[in-house]
């Protein structure tokens, strides 16, 4: 496995993610259920942003 990863790519792809889950909670309209999921998908995105932030600092330095 290798060690080597592309921040610009990890960032791109995250807020990919983030983008695509907000269209679908809009999408989703007043349906608990994708409300609910959604909620939980847009933590997770949270997450991976402030974890890529944590290793771009460790990386780059502050």
């Amino acid at each position: 496995m290798s060690d080597q990863f592309d921040m610009k790519e990890l960032s791109r792809t995250i807020g990919e993610l983030r983008g695509t889950a907000e269209r679908l909670l809009k999408a989703g309209g007043e349906i608990e259920a994708i409300k609910r999921n959604v909620t939980k998908i847009l933590a997770n995105v949270k997450m991976l942003e402030l974890n890529i932030s944590d290793v771009n600092e460790i990386v780059h330095g502050s």
